[in-house]
């Protein structure tokens, strides 16, 4: 059958888009964004086999489905490693932006949506400017918590239900939270307090937010059931026209069906921290 076969940055980087190709660039799980190696003989990221993705995908007269998926979003959330997770999330939003330069609005629909959420929330009250990934504590408004010798400590301002960071912040010796203000908050390996142990956090289940832009983006409007993205996508494609139809004026023979059925679309998965 033939095709490239691809490992490294620099390999993706030197295809030339003449065949079929499947590139593995890791043993396992992709590295974290601010972890990878960003060498030639490093692995690419995410925004990069966007790129190389959409430019292949162009050169053919065909339309196009693309599934682009930030992953380790996920695996960070279950490691209770929230800057991990915002790390990936805007090595993501860095994609779409790319996706959205080499793309046309009139010709090409592109959803940024997630499968689900997680147990992690945003606590209230942190002062005006405070980090995201900082704490919160105001002793004249009352928001910190006391410890067992009646002495105020911060609480993280995002908390996660469950999972590891349990074991990080608990000391058992004495029944009570350490003190985070001591703690490296900022750190890549830094993780969230969690209300209860788990050794991997579990998923949320509140709804999750869908994004479009492109023909048929209208679509993606109010709520719906997971399952209704994929006959959208199907019907904005044409591509289940014998159950589906197609979208109006472009179900008749000739130019306007023939163009329609070129409609490029460009999915971005991720999950969502919370909705």
């Amino acid at each position: 059958m033939g095709g490239t076969y691809m490992e490294t940055t620099g390999e993706l980087q030197e295809w030339d888009y003449s065949d079929k190709v499947l590139g593995l660039f890791g043993q396992s799980h992709m590295e974290y964004e601010v972890d990878r190696d960003t060498e030639q003989g490093g692995q690419p990221s995410l925004t990069e086999m966007t790129r190389q993705a959409i430019n292949r995908m162009k050169r053919s007269d065909n339309g196009f489905i693309l599934m682009i998926e930030g992953g380790r979003i996920d695996h960070a959330h279950h490691a209770n490693r929230a800057k991990m997770a915002l790390e990936e999330t805007i090595e993501l939003e860095n994609a779409v932006k790319a996706a959205l330069e080499m793309t046309e609005r009139e010709d090409t629909l592109i959803i940024v949506t997630a499968d689900h959420g997680h147990a992690v929330t945003m606590s209230g009250y942190p002062e005006r400017g405070n980090p995201i990934l900082g704490f919160v504590k105001n002793i004249e408004r009352g928001n910190f918590v006391n410890n067992t010798e009646n002495q105020a400590q911060p609480y993280t301002t995002i908390g996660y239900a469950n999972g590891p960071g349990f074991d990080f912040h608990f000391d058992k010796n004495i029944g009570f939270w350490k003190d985070i203000e001591a703690e490296d908050y900022m750190s890549n390996d830094f993780v969230q307090m969690s209300t209860f142990y788990l050794d991997s956090e579990t998923h949320g289940g509140e709804d999750v937010s869908a994004y479009a832009i492109g023909p048929q983006a209208h679509l993606v409007t109010g709520v719906h059931e997971q399952s209704y993205l994929a006959h959208m996508v199907a019907y904005a494609a044409c591509v289940r026209k014998d159950t589906l139809s197609c979208p109006a004026g472009m179900i008749s023979s000739g130019a306007k069906n023939s163009l329609h059925l070129q409609l490029p679309i460009i999915v971005f998965g991720m999950v969502l921290a919370a909705s």
